[in-house]
């Protein structure tokens, strides 16, 4: 899985410069800055212009800076993968309506100056290509599932309960581990309702995702919350590992734990567990 520490990913209108305060103070790992669907036609050059500048005058201490770009079908997307190279600091790219071609064009249009990548499944198209999508550069580093579009698309009806997206967060979870990058949840709409969206952020964690995108930074303390490892279970995935590295200098292959046996893929587990506590400590936000 992809080595950076990335739970909350904010997306931030380009053209609310606003926001941009609250954004970084913020606990979220990543800001998106929004150029495609937060702004509208008419202000893209414009808010293209203002982000530019704030990135050079503005410092956004160690946060993660990423931009969503408009399709690079659409008259603004080449312009805005411009401006994210000639930045020097946006590390992160969000291609909207990924597909394979996308990314690969991305890729070769950006050259050695390619910041990582996160595809951002909107489609049915995109959905059945997840995976190859993924899998199209090794500069992608995660798939969003983006639910808005996909539902308007499909023509389901968007609820709080979330279960008319439940399969397409199964298949964007699955092509992400099999890819291995990170799978980040969709946003919660409802940005004053923190009950629904903890609900909604304890139903991804249990299909597999790693991160989810907010709308707002109210949203982030929430969030972080549902991801931070359980402090019981790290405790347990410390004495497994223990339990393990006895075994081992003693030269056994059978490992014991609390009288029962236990076997490879649970050690594993612990150590992953373990580890992402140990970075989320470690976290200085």
């Amino acid at each position: 899985m992809v080595e950076r520490l990335r739970t909350v990913l904010l997306f931030v209108p380009a053209d609310r410069q606003e926001y941009f305060p609250k954004a970084a103070a913020s606990t979220a790992d990543t800001l998106i800055f929004d150029l495609e669907d937060a702004v509208a036609q008419g202000k893209k050059e414009n808010s293209r212009s203002l982000l530019e500048r704030v990135l050079k005058e503005e410092s956004f201490g160690r946060k993660e800076l990423a931009v969503r770009v408009n399709s690079l079908t659409s008259p603004w997307g080449r312009d805005d993968l411009a401006m994210v190279v000639h930045s020097g600091i946006v590390r992160l790219i969000i291609i909207p309506k990924a597909e394979p071609h996308e990314i690969r064009l991305t890729e070769q249009l950006m050259g050695d100056s390619c910041p990582d990548i996160i595809c951002l499944i909107e489609t049915a198209r995109g959905l059945q290509m997840a995976y190859e999508t993924a899998v199209a550069s090794k500069r992608v580093v995660g798939i969003m599932l983006g639910a808005e579009d996909l539902s308007t698309e499909m023509n389901l009806k968007r609820t709080a309960a979330g279960h008319e997206i439940r399969h397409a967060r199964h298949v964007v979870a699955l092509a992400s581990y099999a890819a291995a990058v990170q799978p980040i949840d969709t946003p919660y709409l409802q940005v004053d309702d923190l009950e629904g969206l903890r609900r909604d952020t304890v139903q991804a964690r249990e299909i597999g995702f790693k991160a989810k995108a907010s709308l707002s930074p109210k949203q982030v303390p929430v969030i972080r919350e549902v991801f931070r490892p359980d402090p019981a279970e790290v405790k347990k995935a410390r004495r497994i590992l223990r339990a393990a590295e006895e075994a081992a200098s003693k030269g056994r292959g059978v490992i014991t734990f609390d009288g029962a046996m236990i076997d490879a893929p649970v050690v594993a587990r612990a150590r992953q567990l373990v580890e992402l506590a140990r970075e989320v400590e470690g976290d200085d936000h």
